[in-house]
């Protein structure tokens, strides 16, 4: 009867854990991403009362009589393989992770924990950070992306600098500033028409492009007949160069370029492509290629001769056309993990990407709260790598729900708590037998 006392303090005990986890549980049933757990019992160890037997001439075989001492507690698993429901929030910082990864998160840019949970915010430093405690998220910075095993940083997505206010330069502005850049390609389209009487002067075509500076600058050619007889040729000079101000910045005339087209078919015979060089305030502009291979020279059939060429920023196929210096306005994520940031200038550029993590038994991750988990000796060590290396992708703008199935939780809890009553009543049961066996005496 002691046995059976102990053997039912065991299960009671055994059955109590199993409650503590499943009131966990369901009280974690709206954790973002959690992962429920779930408890394994094993028997404790056995008393032999009579030990086996083996067959033998006029003997029969006989079995161990061995009575049970209880049960115990043998595991406590987390079911981290069990993806979570999608919750949409509409919040460009809230990432959902679909696949086996896990986000590596660091309180002091060294440390490394891991979660699932992608409710991330922007800290006043400009950072990428876990919404609820502040912890960095890690990746790498820069276009190079996350290669295996990479070593990851904290993630800075707005870097602000100090800035002069366009308006009062007196005032200083924190932005996120992206400087401009030069255009370094244009090309000239259309006829020109021997018979246009405003070749005779000089025909004005207007250039706009970025200067080095990132500014916007006018370049104003003058096309005229080359100041012969010959139809065929003609002569494109830069005559100066116009700030937005309307100010003149470069008025000194470059070397003017030659043009020389074919008398039957118009086609340009000299180079397609001309290097051109500003002179002027501190180089500005510097120096761009010119493609003029798309312009031509036929003699109109209209009664009003005119020339219909015009000059445009770019190459032919809208490259190298340069930007203005601008700031930004907006960050969006990749489906990789890439961060990129929007520009006033149109520009948009990658800045970072976020890292993940993956285990050879992600089960056997220790939970250390805050919906982190820490590496152990069992998780193996945590593996660097691209979120698309494994088929795994990023949502913006969801979270992972929990994984917690209430009609398993609620039936475990009627199961758990009909073991523990049945627990009880062997122990009170065992007491009335020891009452009766007291009794005896009388």
């Amino acid at each position: 009867m002691m046995r059976s006392l102990w053997s039912a303090v065991s299960g009671l005990n055994t059955h109590q854990l199993e409650m503590d986890v499943i009131g966990n549980n369901i009280s974690n049933v709206n954790t973002t991403a959690f992962k429920s757990s779930a408890t394994g019992f094993q028997d404790v160890l056995y008393q032999t009362i009579k030990n086996s037997g083996a067959p033998g001439n006029n003997r029969f075989s006989t079995n161990a009589d061995q009575v049970g001492l209880g049960a115990k507690m043998g595991s406590i698993f987390a079911n981290i393989s069990k993806q979570g429901s999608a919750v949409m929030t509409n919040n460009v910082f809230d990432l959902m992770i679909n696949g086996d990864s896990f986000f590596v998160i660091s309180p002091d840019n060294t440390t490394q924990n891991f979660s699932r949970d992608g409710s991330f915010t922007i800290d006043a430093q400009g950072d990428l950070v876990t919404q609820n405690n502040g912890y960095y998220v890690m990746g790498v910075m820069g276009e190079g992306g996350v290669g295996d095993g990479a070593a990851v940083t904290k993630i800075n997505v707005i870097n602000r600098v100090a800035m002069p206010d366009k308006n009062d330069p007196t005032i200083m502005r924190e932005v996120d500033y992206m400087a401009g850049s030069a255009t370094e390609a244009a090309y000239m389209k259309g006829n020109i028409d021997s018979e246009d009487p405003a070749l005779k002067e000089g025909k004005g075509l207007m250039l706009e492009i970025y200067g080095n500076d990132g500014e916007a600058y006018t370049l104003k050619f003058k096309l005229d007949n080359a100041g012969d007889e010959d139809s065929s040729t003609f002569n494109l000079t830069l005559a100066s160069v116009v700030n937005s101000d309307g100010e003149i910045v470069a008025s000194k005339a470059a070397d003017p370029i030659n043009l020389v087209y074919d008398k039957h078919d118009g086609r340009l015979l000299t180079a397609d492509t001309v290097q051109v060089t500003v002179d002027g305030d501190e180089g500005v502009i510097g120096q761009f290629e010119l493609d003029l291979s798309n312009t031509t020279n036929y003699a109109s059939s209209m009664a009003s001769h005119s020339s219909s060429v015009y000059a445009y920023k770019g190459d032919t196929e809208g490259l190298r056309k340069g930007y203005p210096e601008g700031e930004l306005t907006g960050i969006s994520f990749g489906d990789d993990g890439s961060i990129y940031g929007r520009y006033s200038n149109g520009q948009t550029i990658k800045k970072a990407q976020i890292a993940v993590a993956e285990f050879s038994n992600a089960m056997g991750l220790e939970q250390v709260g805050n919906n982190l988990y820490a590496q152990s000796l069992n998780s193996g060590a945590a593996q660097i790598m691209d979120i698309t290396r494994n088929g795994g992708y990023l949502n913006s703008g969801y979270l992972e729900g929990s994984n917690v199935d209430l009609a398993k939780e609620f039936t475990d809890m009627i199961t758990t708590q009909r073991g523990f009553q049945a627990n009880s009543r062997v122990i009170t049961t065992s007491d009335e037998m020891l009452q009766i066996l007291k009794g005896l005496k009388r």
